[in-house]
């Protein structure tokens, strides 16, 4: 398998199946991760505070904590990217993990390539910055573009790397109608076409921390059928 640019990046894999948890870790040492695999929740809550991985690999359905309960104690503390592996194949199961704070979701059994390449997209989202730009102000709205950093009124936002490239992708063309393609293809990579309610729930949880009001928002407005908008005034 191809080595990829985030060579020797610290991949968590928490599976309770020896099996499941040999191939994804083969998978990921031949993409030239390092990777470490744990079967209880407890262990990987330890390993996560000590060994601090650049990315987590988490099934739900674990013998001691659930999955899901693992995901909140570790989005209340940090914003650790993180992706759910899991046999549940349900729409809404899927909507639940990510409004719990995961950054991605795959349903097992997954295509090796796609689980390679969906690491690899959420890592660049951490890595990457675009140039020239070093700031970008929307009414009260402001991207510290080196930094990596947001603010609302002058008040500092948590974002996780996804919410960080979902705000910097539709600021970068406010005013502009930013398709739901555009920012899966932006933000997630080509193999997220079509799959909008990771999109949905993203872009729910980033209209929580930035509008006055989630259920009517000013700043990420949805153009229904096409995608998002930013206005560049307020007075819409």
């Amino acid at each position: 398998m191809v080595m990829t640019q985030f060579a020797n990046r610290q991949i968590l894999i928490v599976e309770d199946d020896e099996d499941t948890a040999e191939v994804v870790s083969t998978l990921l040492n031949e993409a030239g991760y390092h990777t470490v695999a744990v079967d209880r929740g407890e262990i990987a809550l330890s390993e996560i505070a000590n060994a601090q991985p650049d990315l987590v690999l988490l099934d739900l359905n674990l013998p001691d904590i659930h999955g899901l309960d693992v995901l909140k104690q570790v989005r209340s503390q940090s914003f650790l990217p993180m992706i759910v592996l899991s046999g549940y194949g349900r729409e809404r199961d899927k909507v639940t993990a990510l409004e719990a704070g995961a950054d991605d979701y795959m349903q097992k059994p997954f295509s090796p390539e796609e689980l390679v390449a969906r690491v690899a997209a959420l890592l660049r989202r951490i890595d990457w910055t675009p140039q020239p730009e070093t700031r970008l102000v929307v009414r009260q709205l402001e991207l510290d573009i080196p930094r990596r950093q947001a603010f609302i009124r002058g008040q500092r936002l948590h974002l996780t790397p996804i919410e960080y490239g979902l705000l910097l992708t539709i600021m970068r063309q406010a005013g502009q109608v930013v398709t739901h393609d555009e920012l899966l293809r932006v933000v997630w990579g080509d193999n997220y076409q079509g799959d909008y309610s990771v999109l949905r729930v993203n872009i729910s949880r980033l209209r929580q921390k930035i509008e006055q009001n989630p259920r009517h928002p000013t700043y990420i407005m949805t153009v229904p059928g096409q995608g998002y908008r930013m206005p560049t005034t307020s007075r819409y």
